[in-house]
């Protein structure tokens, strides 16, 4: 939509003459508002206020008949006054409805700059009963209506709803409310299961006709069918319909457990996004097979720093929100968001991703790459440089003999049941690919200006990092996203089966105390190679369980303070045993005594104390370093011990002061933090 028209953009809409001197000719006679045009040609251009009713209405119904996702008028906040649940607690079902009804909150809001709300409202409603909405908007019509029926076009009641749940309470407001599933108990529930929680394990239909029968004889009231039986069995937890039909021993196969471990282990204005399908092939970590996965990276255009990146099978839309998550997390908010026409970028997941982070998305011509060059260069530069590090190399420029001999051989070490000596495992991959992205961050770009460098005094260009790094120091601050918009992003997901409140991925086990009553179901287990010390755990309707941590359940075989005693009791026993063979031998009682390691029997000159005590200032080991851990676990304890040195009074150095002040604001703080408290609950 625009202010302002020229005649020949008018000339032959409803209301107004077919030709320009028409226009222009109704325009002088009417006393048009106007203004001198820009460009070339020159002429005049009128105000969109002064045109005739029907003509606005042809404008703006052709506004937003070619109108696509874009940056939202005003950032809202999601308000849990009204649902304390978050948006990643919604299901598939409720989160598509809420961004659709969202989408069109955003056009009503971007229609209501030019004309009024109402008039706004009312223009939409008559393009959607019309048909004459772009494909988009008409398929977000549909979704938002929420209804079976047949009939799912829009009313201003409707509308006008959406629009104050919206200011209201942000885009929770416009979720569906959620079908609960009905958990209460029929009253022929505990007569049933007199005749099936028995250990003969009698099956459901055995049970059934011994039910029925007594049933029918006692009471007069019409027997459940075995269907009605059978969907309340299936709301039940394993447990709990299996107590009766296993004693207490066999029962405990179906609980959560502790497992014993002898070993006490200690475990941060333009973006370009693009996939690569990787040119070596490598082990893929799912299915033991060999593969060539699809990297997808996030370029910053003003400092040609990597943000994001992610691995997949494929350039899909699964792969392009985990890159964004990455990106977003790390490295802050986004305004504007370039990237090609692919199905991974141009589809409608994206939008509402993009929609609900506030950004603006554009996409580049067809067959246009040369336009993103900029994230175009660095896949040779980055990723094919790393691939033809790897024997398995396969791109254009290899030789065809050593690559058939190569491909040969890794397939018959394959069919064997042996492990392709010539393709990495994907650890090894993985490892390199994040090696050589952090190399490229603090490589020299000559795509950045240039400085002297303060080591060797000579001109060279900027580092994306050191590009970064001096916009921080001219005042720039990243804007920060929701977290908890950023959390529920998607991330890759697997289907697992939950057994005993644990789930497998990557031949890891993963642990989470809330699956408790879903053992032998199945779920979905987002995961992320970067940080393999968790898995998050969906239901298969899309709804967020929790976080399962890597060997969650697992705690020392014993108490440090038995081994202590134990090691203490040891040593009485030996010097017991040696005091009494020295009375054996000399005839006579004898005494042990232990001299502490630190007493002396003479003492130094002061001059030789002096230069001993010289030498050993020398030789003390100076202060450490401060190190930041790399997993979120170890992060989140050193911080628990800065925090209390800080309330005890102790001042920190100022690497240790910025971080603490720092890391507090990063999504993984918070997830951490609720996941410390609902392990302190489960000791409780």
């Amino acid at each position: 939509m625009r202010n302002w028209y020229s005649a020949r953009d008018l000339a032959g809409l409803p209301g107004v003459p077919g030709t320009v001197q028409g226009v222009n000719y109704r325009a002088k006679r009417e006393g048009w508002e106007c203004q001198l045009r820009l460009g070339l040609g020159g002429g005049q251009e009128y105000a969109f206020a002064v045109l005739p009713k029907e003509t606005q209405a042809a404008l703006i119904a052709a506004s937003v008949a070619s109108s696509t996702p874009i940056a939202p008028v005003e950032q809202h906040v999601i308000s849990t006054g009204r649902d304390t649940k978050k948006a990643s607690h919604l299901n598939d079902s409720q989160y598509a409805v809420m961004t659709a009804r969202l989408t069109i909150v955003r056009e009503i809001e971007r229609m209501s700059q030019v004309v009024s709300q109402n008039r706004a409202i009312l223009t939409l409603i008559a393009l959607a009963q019309s048909g004459d909405l772009s494909p988009y908007l008409a398929e977000r019509v549909v979704l938002a209506n929420d209804r079976k029926t047949e009939d799912r076009s829009l009313s201003e009641r409707t509308l006008k709803r959406w629009l104050a749940d919206f200011r209201a309470h942000g885009e929770i407001g416009l979720a569906p409310a959620r079908r609960k599933q009905d958990m209460s108990v029929p009253a022929w529930a505990a007569e049933f299961l007199k005749h099936y929680q028995r250990p003969q394990k009698p099956s459901v239909e055995a049970a059934y006709e011994q039910f029925k029968q007594i049933h029918t004889e006692v009471h007069s009231s019409v027997c459940p069918s075995i269907h009605a039986v059978r969907r309340w069995l299936k709301k039940l937890s394993p447990e709990v319909r299996e107590r009766g039909r296993m004693g207490p021993h066999e029962l405990k196969a179906l609980q959560a457990y502790n497992s014993r471990k002898a070993d006490m282990l200690w475990p941060n204005d333009v973006w370009v996004a693009d996939g690569h399908t990787f040119d070596a092939e490598v082990i893929n970590p799912l299915t033991g097979q060999i593969f060539r996965p699809e990297i997808t990276m996030i370029i910053d255009w003003g400092t040609r720093r990597i943000v994001g990146f992610s691995v997949n099978l494929a350039e899909s839309t699964l792969a392009t929100l985990d890159t964004l998550r990455d990106g977003v997390s790390r490295c802050g908010m986004y305004k504007m968001f370039y990237v090609d026409n692919g199905s991974g970028f141009d589809n409608a997941v994206v939008y509402e991703v993009n929609d609900r982070l506030g950004g603006t998305i554009t996409h580049s011509l067809p067959y246009n790459s040369q336009a993103r060059g900029v994230i175009e260069r660095p896949h040779k530069t980055i990723l094919v440089r790393l691939a033809k590090t790897f024997d398995s190399y396969i791109g254009a420029d290899m030789d065809k003999e050593a690559s058939t001999k190569i491909h040969k051989l890794s397939r018959k070490q394959l069919a064997l049941g042996l492990a392709p000596t010539v393709v990495p495992e994907f650890s090894v991959f993985f490892a390199d690919l994040q090696q050589a992205l952090d190399d490229y961050n603090r490589r020299p770009h000559r795509g950045l200006p240039k400085f002297r460098d303060p080591l060797t005094l000579r001109k060279r260009h900027q580092s994306p990092m050191e590009a970064w790094k001096s916009a921080e120091a001219e005042g720039w601050e990243p804007l920060l996203a929701d977290a908890d918009i950023v959390e529920s992003l998607t991330r890759p997901q697997v289907e697992r089966t939950v057994r005993r409140c644990l789930v497998q991925w990557n031949s890891n086990s993963y642990y989470l105390k809330d699956l408790d009553g879903l053992h032998g179901e199945e779920v979905r287990v987002a995961y992320d190679f970067r940080d393999s010390s968790r898995v998050w755990v969906h239901t298969m309707d899309g709804e967020l369980i929790g976080e399962a941590l890597l060997d969650g359940n697992a705690s020392p075989a014993m108490p440090a303070t038995m081994l202590e005693k134990a090691s203490e009791k040891r040593e009485r026993g030996q010097l017991s045993r040696l005091v009494k063979k020295a009375k054996t031998i000399t005839g006579q009682d004898v005494e042990m005594r232990v001299i502490p390691a630190t007493s002396s029997n003479y003492e130094l000159p002061p001059e030789q104390l002096a230069e001993a005590q010289r030498f050993a200032q020398l030789a003390a080991p100076k202060a450490q370093t401060f190190e930041i851990p790399a997993d979120p676990i170890g992060k989140y304890r050193l911080w628990k011990q800065l925090d209390s040195r800080v309330k005890g009074g102790e001042l920190l150095s100022p690497e240790e002061a910025q971080w603490h002040d720092r890391w507090p604001k990063h999504s993984d703080y918070s997830s951490m933090q609720r996941m410390f408290a609902h392990a302190e609950q489960a000791r409780a």
